[in-house]
């Protein structure tokens, strides 16, 4: 842990029952049957989710996904509800700029009861008190309504569209680039 980081408030309490905690490859297992249950419903949105997904895979991601939390590069979170995983939200921070980029999902059966909106909430709260980040942003394939609506319910603002920027599915689709700017003292 180098001497900048903080103390880890993970794992988080959201609400009852839904919890924030940083991935591991302890959780390879779970976290591949996780992917693999919603890699075709995920693919509209996610390049990812649309190549193989292996356990040795899977492996290699949460290895590094542990790194990058360690040297502070990344906040890389899996969603609990109940005790089960049930999605994952991440932002990957970089420490030049002070940004920080979000990005979610959740399992089918999840969506619609509030995880994605509380889990998210929590990891923006979460950046806003750290200090060092003076910008939140996600991008979202501009078809995904749900997770556009999401990100406006937080208080994130539409900045633009980056036209063809991203590939899915063997073809290019435009993203929606919403920013959230965390309240700054004011300069003096």
């Amino acid at each position: 842990m180098t001497a900048e980081r903080r103390a880890s408030p993970f794992p988080l309490e959201v609400r009852p029952g839904l919890t924030l905690e940083p991935m591991s490859s302890s959780m390879a297992e779970p976290y591949f049957e996780l992917v693999a249950r919603n890699a075709t419903r995920l693919a509209l949105w996610e390049p990812w989710a649309g190549e193989p997904q292996t356990l040795s895979g899977i492996r290699v991601y949460l290895a590094w996904q542990a790194q990058a939390y360690t040297s502070g590069a990344s906040v890389p979170l899996v969603i609990r509800r109940d005790g089960a995983l049930a999605g994952s939200c991440t932002a990957r921070i970089d420490k030049a700029e002070g940004t920080a980029e979000i990005g979610y999902w959740v399992d089918a059966s999840a969506e619609g009861t509030g995880t994605a909106y509380d889990s998210i909430a929590a990891l923006v709260r979460y950046l806003e008190e750290r200090g060092d980040v003076g910008r939140i942003q996600a991008r979202t394939a501009v078809h995904n309504a749900r997770s556009r609506a999401l990100l406006t319910r937080l208080g994130f603002e539409l900045e633009g569209v980056l036209r063809s920027s991203q590939r899915i599915n063997g073809g290019r689709v435009d993203m929606a680039m919403y920013a959230l700017l965390p309240a700054a003292p004011p300069v003096e």
